[in-house]
């Protein structure tokens, strides 16, 4: 096997706002919606939104918080804070700049933003750092993705939701912990599935408003997505997998992004790995973007399921194209 000497050694996540069932959902939008076809095709039940007053920041300070505290580790003992996320606070400074006042650390940070492989992307930059010398750093996928969705979006709307993860990584003994983490991406598909307007390319004005440019534009069929999306989180799968000489069998625990049930069964099948494996957290929380995966993660550990010896799989693929898979082994100790 292969491996970086990395191990997680705290869990958080963070929630906001109390839960928005498909019932409560239909009542509140005037379009039409069946919520139990909704949750038997995405496997959404429910979702959170938070409130206007909140940033992403605060959730990710929260989920952060969590880490620390069952990892043992002060806020002032972090070497650094990398925050995935496509929802930053403001467009010219990192949210995680504010994550670092708000749970007292003083250590440099940096945001980094790959749609719904963004956890992934700070996942890579987190372990590196570990590898290379650094001692704790905190690693947070987050993300407010109600605040860029049409009203009027039937598709969408139903789907995305807000939330947070987080990670605390430090050394650990060889053959153990990260494995193996691989990243990909293909600006091809950068504008397949994106917001068009409040960046350099549109800037937010009276026009882009009135034209709802604000909310997520999708120029491909769902169907098109899904295959896209499945193909390429069971392909990187495969490539830790075999970097590392670990069949698809001996893994554990599978933590896919959180997209679409759809989707995540697919990429399972391809896989040839039985759905009792594949962690599911999406019926409670939808999909909040760079927040699935640390979500999840922190639910399979909530759960028992993150035990010595256990291989976890770990994949997310999102729009720009991006996309990424990690092989974890659960240290001993």
């Amino acid at each position: 096997m292969k491996g970086w000497g990395v191990k997680i050694i705290g869990y958080g996540a963070y929630l906001p706002g109390k839960p928005i069932t498909n019932e409560e959902l239909k009542e509140r939008f005037d379009f039409d919606f069946d919520p139990v076809k909704h949750a038997a095709v995405t496997g959404i039940k429910e979702r959170h939104w938070a409130d206007k007053s909140i940033a992403t920041s605060d959730i990710a300070a929260e989920a952060g918080k969590q880490a620390l505290e069952r990892a043992g580790i002060k806020p002032s003992q972090l070497s650094r804070i990398i925050l995935g996320t496509q929802t930053p606070d403001y467009v010219n400074t990192a949210a995680s700049c504010k994550v670092q006042q708000l749970i007292g650390a003083t250590c440099p940070v940096g945001d980094t933003t790959a749609s719904c492989a963004s956890f992934l992307y700070a996942l890579d930059f987190g372990i590196r750092l570990v590898a290379t010398g650094m001692e704790y750093v905190l690693v947070i996928g987050a993300d407010l993705k109600s605040r860029s969705v049409r009203r009027s979006d039937q598709i969408f709307l139903p789907i995305f939701a807000d939330g947070a993860g987080a990670v605390v990584l430090t050394k650990c003994k060889p053959g153990e912990g990260f494995l193996d983490i691989q990243l990909w991406a293909d600006g091809s598909g950068i504008d397949k599935l994106y917001v068009p307007a409040g960046g350099s390319a549109m800037p937010a004005s009276h026009e882009t408003v009135d034209a709802d440019l604000h909310g997520t534009v999708m120029k491909m069929t769902g169907k098109e997505l899904a295959e896209s999306a499945a193909g390429k989180m069971s392909e990187l799968s495969k490539e830790v997998c075999d970097n590392c000489l670990v069949s698809i069998d001996e893994i554990d625990v599978f933590v896919p992004h959180q997209a679409n049930y759809y989707i995540m069964k697919k990429a399972a099948d391809r896989l040839s790995l039985p759905l009792e494996k594949m962690e599911v957290s999406i019926d409670r929380v939808g999909n909040c973007i760079a927040g699935t995966v640390p979500v999840t993660l922190n639910q399979a550990y909530e759960r028992g399921k993150l035990k010595p010896g256990a291989l976890v799989l770990i994949t997310a693929a999102g729009a720009g194209y991006t996309g990424g898979a990690a092989l974890y082994k659960v240290p001993a100790e």
